[in-house]
């Protein structure tokens, strides 16, 4: 049989369907005439009907390089790439096809125009499908320069330190920005769990130079002595702020004294210390430190020698105090601009002053359990006071606060008292004064809170029907009152209150223009009307009344 008779048998069963039947034909033609363009076009197509694309597709290229002037080979092969998705791939395939057909070839030209349509469709929905896909799952944030990156991560770890380690476990791009940037790693905190392994870790990462240095009260005292010993390779110049429980100060004052680096205190920015006891700096101070906020609480003695050198301080919280407060304590740090003095039971602020201490960077007081809070108000002059907090004062309450409020206090924007003795007109007459407060906090207080919320409301206290509505509301900026364990507090009260400050219901003239309540607490306060209580949330953004806890009501019960 001739490679002729061998081409026509197989196209006629290729025509018949016999598709085996004719591959066999086609192959036995090719090895009887291998160089015959045609041959090599047909078996593509019975390849093509039989699903063999990549046999198809390397017969096209067969029929490409023996007749590269001919459309036939392109033309198959852009239904194969077509078939296999290729658009790319078939739209130069039948552009080659249509450079080859001759002019006059209407018809075929016709399918290969339809064939380019087709396909340039298909690469455009296939593009439209991979940037929807990329959309969801592309890597924007990788494409950050590392400097933009890393600015970002700084928001976050400063906020919140321990967000460097959360970070490096999302992936390996942030992992390696992480732990490459010592930046990051300036921050080292200290409990019960593998304290070692960290600071080797820390100390690798941040290059040695911790800025700042917290010891957690899980810590263990048995294990300061291995801590201290790993720490001893650490910058101590670059140490600002220190946070330590029981003996860890003062071992690490040791250390640090046989380090010759006792220095390192009068360079540091905040200081923090929980029963250490009497504090021993092993070497008395030289110079002025730049220390800027000091914490000491329970049994933690501060050398009184020291005070002098803290002139810089502008932050001194002293909470848990076991024993009374010495007044010569105030006149070191005439630049504090806050102070928290929290007896652990009712104790006394001591000594005398012979001219109250201008105090001009003052901003906030916080006295808890101050027996006499008149000896530490009576004896300072803060005329920018913004936040004042008196909290289980036993005697001469109102005395102090009228010292302070003696004339008019635009600065002042929260006053908070609680659990102490205290009359309702000295409160009322304080309010007065206090035009730009916004909020005002009355805790457990018995005899004060209706008269003084009646106040608030535009209700003259001096008038026997309490009728009297004044030309301006008291403290207009109010946003915030929390009234909350205060038990003879009545809903008429709180009623008169909410209901003054809603400016479209208030009766008040137009010029008693103030801000509506945004929050009010009454909590504990057993005589609020529970019937009134939908309307009071629909009135107030933020309104609790939460009249016993579940342990005051298994008690009484």
């Amino acid at each position: 049989m001739s490679w002729k008779e061998a081409f026509e048998k197989g196209i006629a069963s290729f025509q018949g369907g016999k598709l085996s039947e004719a591959l066999l034909c086609m192959n036995q033609a090719i090895e009887l005439q291998g160089d015959n363009f045609r041959i090599y076009d047909s078996r593509a197509a019975i390849h093509e009907k039989l699903g063999n694309l990549k046999a198809a597709l390397l017969d096209s290229k067969k029929v490409i390089d023996l007749a590269p002037t001919q459309w036939q080979g392109y033309t198959r092969a852009t239904r194969i790439f077509i078939s296999l998705e290729k658009h790319d791939s078939a739209t130069k395939m039948v552009d080659l096809a249509l450079t080859r057909l001759q002019g006059d070839d209407s018809k075929h030209r016709g399918k290969l125009l339809e064939l380019r349509e087709k396909s340039v469709q298909a690469q455009m929905v296939v593009a439209k499908k991979r940037q929807l896909r990329l959309a969801k799952v592309a890597y924007h944030v990788g494409k950050l320069p590392t400097e933009i990156l890393t600015e970002i991560f700084a928001i976050l770890v400063d906020a919140d330190p321990c967000q460097a380690v959360r970070l490096s476990h999302v992936c390996g791009h942030w992992r390696r920005v992480i732990v490459g940037t010592p930046i990051f790693w300036r921050t080292l905190v200290l409990s019960n769990r593998h304290p070692v392994r960290k600071i080797k870790t820390w100390l690798e990462r941040s290059g040695s130079r911790i800025a700042s240095l917290s010891v957690r009260r899980a810590l263990s005292p048995s294990e300061f002595p291995t801590v201290l010993a790993h720490l001893r390779s650490l910058s101590w110049s670059y140490l600002e702020a220190l946070h330590a429980h029981s003996s860890f100060f003062s071992e690490l004052s040791q250390l640090l004294s046989g380090m010759s680096v006792t220095h390192l205190f009068s360079n540091l920015k905040q200081l923090s210390l929980e029963s250490c006891g009497t504090v021993d700096f092993a070497h008395p101070p030289t110079c002025e430190w730049k220390l800027r906020e000091l914490s000491l609480v329970g049994a933690t003695q501060f050398p009184e020698s020291h005070w002098r050198y803290l002139t810089q301080l502008r932050a001194l919280h002293i909470r848990q105090l076991p024993t009374h407060f010495p007044l010569s304590i105030i006149e070191a740090i005439p630049l504090v601009e806050s102070l928290v003095l929290d007896f652990s039971t009712s104790l006394k602020i001591l000594g005398t002053i012979d001219k109250p201490l201008q105090m001009i960077q003052l901003r906030s007081i916080e006295l808890r359990n101050a027996e006499n809070p008149l000896g530490l108000l009576e004896n300072i002059d803060a005329p920018f006071l913004t936040d004042l907090t008196i909290f289980g004062a036993v005697s001469r309450v109102d005395e102090a606060l009228l010292h302070v409020f003696r004339d008019e206090r635009d600065s002042l924007v929260s006053l908070r008292l609680g659990s102490c003795s205290l009359n309702s007109g000295t409160l009322i007459s304080i309010l007065s004064c206090v035009p730009c407060l916004e909020t005002l906090q009355i805790y457990c207080i018995d005899g004060v809170v209706n008269e003084t919320l009646r106040f608030l409301a535009g209700k003259d206290p001096l008038s026997p029907s309490q009728a009297t509505v004044q030309q301006r509301l008291p403290c207009p900026a109010l946003k915030h009152v929390d009234v909350s364990r205060c038990p003879d507090l009545l809903t008429s009260s709180a009623f008169a209150l909410v209901k003054s400050r809603l400016q479209n219901e208030s009766g008040a003239d137009s010029e008693a223009e103030s801000c509506p309540l945004q929050s009010l607490r009454t909590d504990g306060c057993l005589k609020m009307d529970g019937d009134t209580l939908q309307w009071f949330r629909l009135k107030v953004p933020y309104f609790s009344c939460v009249y016993m806890t579940k342990k005051e009501a298994r008690q009484r019960h």
